[in-house]
């Protein structure tokens, strides 16, 4: 798939509607790496597209895997949020469980309008990933407590309205998800990769860090703009 942009898009396909694999787990890391090693000097923008579930097709997550596979799964989300390009998703079918967590850490978000958005469910109920932090990080307790706590999901119109998507797109409609893409790419075409990476993490500190302690990390971040700023002029 082309785009009109200047932005050199780094495509992934990613199969989210399985229980947590070694192949699931190395295909966010590997386009982790690939956003990591994209050259400095031309903009950059991962595209996700992330397979989700259809009705029914609802597993328990993380499967039967020991706790340092799901330590890995984390880990490679984190090197993902924080690689220094701007992350666009698309989620074909439900975004249930790894595929929620996929778009949580994605800076512009798109769901088709037939599908649900619901945090991945065990015989224990929610299973308690760091998609719990970042829901309320980035979304405050509103949505988290219906997702977490009672065990809701919303659908698609319910997803955007809280701010969990940004765009709805009808079902198979390929011209439709082109164009949310490429509106997505816009959005970022003047966003520096590196400083969209600084920003996320700021924004993630935001609920966890007193206001002392976060203001070291926002003038270095100030700082960095100024220089760059200085450099260009």
């Amino acid at each position: 798939m082309s785009f009109e942009t200047a932005t050199h898009v780094l495509p992934a396909v990613i199969s989210a509607d399985q229980p947590l694999t070694e192949d699931l787990l190395a295909a966010v890391s590997a386009i982790a790496v690939r956003a990591e090693d994209a050259p400095a000097d031309k903009p950059h923008a991962v595209v996700l597209y992330v397979t989700g579930t259809r009705s029914g097709q609802e597993f328990s997550w993380p499967g039967p895997v020991d706790i340092g596979l799901v330590g890995k799964w984390e880990a490679a989300l984190r090197r993902l949020e924080q690689a220094p390009a701007p992350i666009i998703a698309v989620v074909g079918g439900n975004a249930y469980g790894p595929a929620a967590e996929l778009l949580l850490v994605a800076d512009y978000r798109i769901l088709r309008s037939g599908s649900t958005f619901g945090l991945a469910t065990t015989d224990g109920g929610i299973w308690p990933s760091m998609a719990l932090y970042r829901l309320v990080a980035q979304h405050g307790a509103g949505p988290a407590r219906a997702l977490v706590v009672q065990g809701r999901t919303l659908s698609a119109a319910e997803a955007q309205a809280h701010g969990l998507v940004d765009a709805v797109i009808a079902e198979d409609d390929a011209r439709a998800e082109t164009a949310m893409v490429q509106a997505g790419l816009r959005l970022f075409e003047s966003a520096a990769g590196t400083e969209i990476a600084i920003r996320r993490r700021l924004l993630l500190d935001a609920t966890a860090m007193r206001f002392e302690d976060a203001l070291g990390a926002h003038l270095a971040a100030s700082d960095r703009s100024l220089r760059r700023l200085r450099a260009a002029s």
